[in-house]
């Protein structure tokens, strides 16, 4: 195998290593679902507004990246949508009634945070598991902004999703009000999907000819992006490299939606990766003044907003994109892939980088390899795994 081979090998399995688990990922989809059970059931308060629960973050984008250490843990984003209108309900009401709900069962009476979140509830879960649940209230965003974004632009088929959430810290929490705090995870993940759509389609394929089964028959899951890839690799090094400064730790969104930007579908892991560390703070603008990093289903939210406030935030994000290039100079520059490992541990975990490196038995026994010709980055996972969540 020679080096560039080695190295897309040794990345490949490096974003294996940093992902979630099999095991982590079934028993956090088996708790929401069951959270979302109970909010629904026939006998609650709230089965009149058609409760509904999904993930957002991560999980929907297949971006998850597991903990540092046994300390640490999953943050699952979960949205509730019920389906009533701001003339109908107040920011706190609406929270007030999913946290009553909540309450009502001892055994999530017992897990919610005592310390209640701004704009969630947070179900802690024994330390064994390794996660917490934030469950966001929403409602559906009204017909009139949904049509002022598809005038700016959107698609109709994203801005269809965009819903209204509770913030305790918004000036009318308590009152009657049309001016919410708004978010469109779905149309995000939508976006998103988009931006990576000639890959996915290419590796679901593959996937399906290898099992002799149809393209639809192939659960999302499967398909593992060059693009979900490298933002993983990019999670990863940012964890390591603020390690000792979170407040000006990127948030993920702000990786994400730039890497997503900076991607052009290549179908190489380390070119799309060097590609998109290259591009990306092309897509920061600035804005008389003020630096922006537009939400691409929502132009009028601006990830960059802390940045405003805190200009170091923006200087270390940069500062950091300098690090990441230097790093993958020395990893696709070298000739000897032990060398280049030992380098990239400070970059990416020792541990993970060890077990990434080691060729042979590298790949985890529960993967297995799609096919002779298949590219790289293309694992299949555990095929009777259930599909998570269709939503962001």
């Amino acid at each position: 195998m020679e080096y560039r081979q080695q190295v897309n090998k040794a990345l490949e399995n490096l974003t294996d290593n940093i992902d979630i688990s099999e095991t982590r990922y079934k028993e956090a989809e088996e708790r929401y679902k069951a959270i979302g059970e109970w909010l629904g059931k026939d006998d609650s308060p709230l089965a009149l507004y058609s409760p509904e629960i999904y993930p957002q973050g991560s999980f929907r984008l297949g971006t998850v990246v597991k903990p540092i250490s046994d300390s640490d843990e999953y943050d699952i984003d979960l949205v509730c949508q019920l389906e009533l209108s701001k003339q109908e309900v107040t920011q706190k009401e609406l929270k007030q009634m999913i946290g009553d709900r909540l309450k009502e069962n001892k055994t999530y009476a017992q897990m919610l945070d005592k310390k209640e979140g701004r704009r969630c509830w947070t179900i802690q879960y024994a330390d064994g598991a390794q996660f917490h649940m934030d469950i966001l209230p929403t409602i559906p965003e009204e017909a009139a902004f949904i049509e002022s974004l598809k005038g700016i632009g959107i698609p109709a088929e994203w801005a269809k999703y965009a819903i209204c959430l509770t913030d305790k810290t918004f000036w009318n929490y308590d009152q009657y009000d049309d001016d919410w705090p708004r978010s469109n995870p779905r149309g995000y993940a939508a976006w998103f999907k988009e931006r990576m759509k000639v890959q996915y389609a290419a590796r679901r394929k593959m996937i399906a000819d290898s099992m002799r089964a149809g393209v639809e028959d192939v659960p999302e899951y499967l398909v593992k992006t060059p693009l979900q890839r490298s933002i993983q690799l990019l999670k990863r090094h940012r964890d390591i490299a603020f390690l000792d400064d979170p407040d000006n730790r990127p948030i993920s969104i702000i990786i994400t939606t730039l890497a997503a930007l900076a991607y052009n579908n290549q179908a190489d892991l380390i070119e799309a990766l060097t590609n998109i560390v290259k591009q990306m703070p092309k897509y920061i603008k600035r804005t008389n003044g003020i630096v922006q990093i537009l939400n691409p289903v929502n132009p009028n939210e601006n990830f960059a907003e802390k940045w405003q406030e805190n200009p170091d935030k923006e200087t270390k994000f940069m500062a950091w994109m300098i690090k990441v290039q230097t790093d993958l100079e020395v990893m696709i520059g070298g000739d000897n892939i032990s060398e280049v490992s030992e380098r990239l541990k400070g970059a990416f975990g020792t541990l993970a980088v060890t077990n990434a490196f080691s060729f042979g038995d590298a790949v985890n026994a529960s993967n297995i390899s799609v096919g002779t010709n298949k590219p790289p980055e293309i694992i299949i996972r555990n095929p009777i795994r259930p599909w998570r969540s269709n939503e962001y």
